[in-house]
């Protein structure tokens, strides 16, 4: 299963940083209920893949009072790991 070492920053709130599985940060963004998350129809848009395969950034309400932003990077494990 492929995971993303990730960091979330909010205005107003701490820096996450973790690593987990696409479905795990989606409950996770869920649970922090950032603006711009819901209405759930979001998550099933995949802004993974706009970017170079494994690497990106998203950035909401980029120089408002609600911004936030997520840095993302595919983990690769070795040659011996199945995706």
């Amino acid at each position: 299963m492929t995971h993303y070492a990730w960091t979330i920053e909010a205005s107003g709130s701490n820096r996450i940083q973790k690593v987990t599985t696409l479905p795990e940060l989606y409950d996770i963004l869920q649970m922090l209920k950032l603006p711009g998350i819901a209405p759930p129809t979001w998550l099933t848009i995949d802004p993974w893949r706009e970017a170079p395969p494994g690497d990106g950034h998203y950035i909401y309400d980029e120089g408002g009072s609600n911004e936030w932003s997520i840095v993302w990077t595919k983990v690769n494990y070795g040659p011996g790991d199945v995706n």
